[in-house]
């Protein structure tokens, strides 16, 4: 970890969900504190493999989704992703987490897997059997579990957020974080949960310096894709997967996303046919993208 990260005042104090107390109220989070957090994690804890846990049925259940069928519909494209997956490991107070995740957030849940699924394949097309992908596809399944913490209103909220109310939600990243580093010490998993929102300065936290992890690119475009081809309370309608790829197009051209990582989604979604570097992209925007959208901070109140 060496980048600069401003500082987080905690408004509450940060329970795992075995009961630990990871961060206190008022204490100032910084990269120091997390470094100091990581430092004291337990070494040596047993790691169960996500095949014995109940994540593995919701894996098999998203390889099920219709919205996935670009990525996982096929049986040579479901054991790609499988034999990743499959390697994922944790102790189990980071199973805990998600198990209470499933109970009380099923979309957030939902999001955790399919990210999962979704950066497997990547990784794997991209990389091929490189080792060190499964760590970062663990990375990828829990890489929002900050927002577990974040406040319920916030997350169910059916209209746009307040100033306020958007600032609050971003502490997640910092949640899942700390969360991820009183367990697994300096991990990439807690690289991705802290950045995945970064978007190149142009989102949260705020991060001096150059990003450490390989990989976050397409972890970041894996949660924004995953988030948009599913229902959320301020959007009753999913985009479409053309309609995904038109936004998260445009995204990548304001600067919020790796092009490169977009361009290989795309490719993945065409079944990785042919060179990426020659792939035609898209010239119309034909997708379908909901009407009524209400994410993100209202302009009244942003002013």
């Amino acid at each position: 970890m060496d980048f600069s990260l401003s500082v987080t005042v905690l408004t509450k104090d940060l329970f795992a969900a075995d009961g630990r107390l990871v961060a206190s109220r008022g204490e100032a989070i910084d990269l120091q504190f997390l470094k100091d957090v990581a430092a004291r994690s337990p070494m040596n804890l047993y790691e169960r493999p996500l095949h014995d846990t109940p994540v593995a049925a919701s894996v098999l259940e998203a390889f099920e989704s219709p919205a996935l069928a670009h990525l996982a519909g096929r049986e040579e494209w479901r054991a790609l992703v499988a034999d990743t997956i499959t390697e994922v490991r944790f102790p189990d107070p980071i199973w805990s987490e998600l198990e209470v995740l499933r109970r009380e957030d099923g979309p957030r849940y939902q999001h955790a897997v399919w990210t999962a699924v979704i950066v497997a394949r990547l990784f794997r097309v991209a990389l091929g059997t490189a080792p060190g992908i499964a760590r970062l596809v663990a990375g990828a399944l829990v890489h929002d579990i900050g927002m577990r913490h974040a406040a319920a209103r916030l997350r169910f909220k059916r209209d746009h957020l307040t100033r306020a109310e958007a600032l609050a939600l971003e502490d997640h990243p910092i949640f899942g974080a700390l969360l991820l580093a009183s367990v697994l010490g300096d991990a990439p998993a807690v690289h991705l949960a802290l950045l995945h929102h970064t978007r190149a300065g142009f989102g949260y936290p705020r991060v001096q310096g150059t990003l450490p992890l390989r990989g976050l690119d397409l972890v970041a475009l894996a949660s924004a894709f995953a988030a948009l081809l599913a229902p959320r309370s301020y959007r009753e309608q999913a985009f479409n997967v053309r309609g995904a790829v038109d936004q998260l197009l445009d995204e990548a051209q304001a600067g919020h996303f790796d092009e490169r990582a977009v361009h290989l989604l795309i490719h993945c979604l065409r079944g990785n046919k042919g060179s990426v570097a020659r792939m035609k992209l898209p010239r119309r925007t034909t997708g379908f993208r909901p009407p009524a959208n209400y994410h993100g901070v209202a302009a009244q109140a942003a002013r």
